[in-house]
């Protein structure tokens, strides 16, 4: 095991907590039509609630879904499966964002998508205001989960990178994505992707933008104008012209970053995400990427950052199989899921989440844990940790059982 291949550019993203506001006085429960009249939609499609409110979505035809995240990237937060005319599904929506969610079998080729807003309550006027009390300060978060950036080799069709994540908030969050192949060179990685191209979609998987070679910038969709000073200016300019970045103001939705190759090329290459405006009433969530993982050099790594003067506690995943269910060919049968520090050392990790690793960090049994945070993996040969980290950078190791190689999916959620 090489610790110097694993060296790459982590994210550092400040995020700010959501002013909190009091519950509605009363829970509502909205309902969703799923396939009336035999169309291929959700009715209606975008619907906003508050915390501690339900939407109820009924099926009035058949062979259709509810899953959250985007057609082709589901994140994990709900999947009813797939049923037929008259079943039911109900989620509670505890906290304030913006949930996306697709039908399945339609979401990709049908565009059928929709949307869960949940918003805080307006809080209740004092009936008697004091006319000079001084307000509160909106209080600090003891601690934050930094976005992640994932490397991995990427390869063509199904098998280039994929990486997810949310904006949650009241205000668009500002950010750069960039697609980083060369630049690892100096790391000691070998076989880097040459000249990576990058598009960012948003939740029902339009393109709004893209760019290959950062210093030319690709008029069209959210960019409206040469972004090559703002990039500089970020300072967070690749080193290397070929390699691409795109600054974009996002409102809260779910979006997707796909990095290939030009020409179809192949090679190691990193996908992140930086926050640009971190005093912004809004926030990065939690990220997933997606892509082929190989052996050596090329399995899958992803580094991620808690931040503040309190632990975090997360659970990492390592997913396979789970994939088949939404179209996703040649997954990796059997993850395996490591979990490092900073200096590289292992603290924790897994193969197959029902039976819980000891050592490092882990000193207890954690499948009760797993299945209480509401993110246990659905197949038993997938790998989940639990963990209670202070602040530092963290990386998460994915490979495959015996060398075997295919796509999976490394995530990291907040369970506070």
């Amino acid at each position: 095991m090489r610790i110097y291949s694993w060296r790459f550019i982590l994210v550092v993203a400040t995020a700010v907590s959501l002013i909190g506001y009091p519950k509605a006085a009363s829970a509502t429960t909205v309902d969703v039509t799923i396939g009336p009249g035999g169309n291929l939609v959700f009715s209606p499609s975008s619907v906003t609630i508050h915390p501690g409110d339900q939407v109820k979505w009924t099926w009035s035809s058949s062979g259709h879904s509810t899953t959250s995240g985007s057609p082709g990237l589901p994140n994990g937060i709900w999947d009813s499966g797939i049923h037929n005319a008259g079943a039911t599904f109900t989620r509670t929506f505890n906290s304030a964002g913006t949930f996306p969610y697709y039908c399945t079998p339609h979401g990709g080729c049908c565009n059928m998508v929709g949307t869960v807003t949940v918003v805080n309550a307006s809080p209740t006027p004092s009936p008697t205001p004091m006319p000079t009390a001084t307000p509160s300060a909106t209080p600090t978060p003891a601690s934050m989960l930094g976005n992640i950036s994932t490397r991995s080799f990427v390869q063509t069709a199904d098998n280039v990178m994929i990486g997810g994540f949310i904006v949650q908030g009241t205000q668009p969050k500002m950010v750069i994505i960039r697609a980083i192949g060369p630049e690892l060179t100096p790391f000691g990685v070998p076989n880097v992707l040459a000249n990576p191209t990058l598009e960012l979609h948003d939740g029902a998987g339009a393109v709004i933008a893209s760019n290959d070679n950062w210093q030319t910038t690709i008029i069209g969709g959210i960019i409206t104008q040469d972004q090559v000073q703002e990039i500089l200016d970020s300072g967070r300019a690749p080193t290397d012209t070929r390699e691409s970045a795109i600054i974009a103001n996002l409102p809260a939705g779910n979006y997707t970053a796909i990095v290939r190759g030009v020409s179809s090329t192949t090679g190691v290459a990193l996908v992140e995400v930086y926050d640009l405006s971190p005093d912004a009433d809004s926030i990065l969530g939690n990220i997933s990427t997606r892509s082929f993982v190989q052996t050596d050099d090329n399995v899958m790594i992803g580094g991620f950052i808690v931040q503040g003067s309190q632990p975090k506690m997360v659970i990492i995943r390592a997913i396979g199989p789970e994939l088949t269910q939404f179209g996703v060919p040649n997954v990796l049968a059997n993850p395996t899921l490591e979990l490092h520090n900073g200096t590289g050392a292992l603290i924790a990790s897994n193969d197959n989440w029902q039976t819980t690793i000891i050592g490092g960090i882990i000193t207890h049994d954690q499948v009760q844990e797993i299945l209480n945070s509401g993110h246990a993996p659905t197949d038993p040969m997938e790998s989940a940790i639990i963990a209670n980290l202070p602040a530092g950078n963290y990386t998460a190791i994915v490979r495959g059982v015996s060398n075997t190689t295919g796509v999976a999916l490394v995530e990291v959620y907040d369970l506070q």
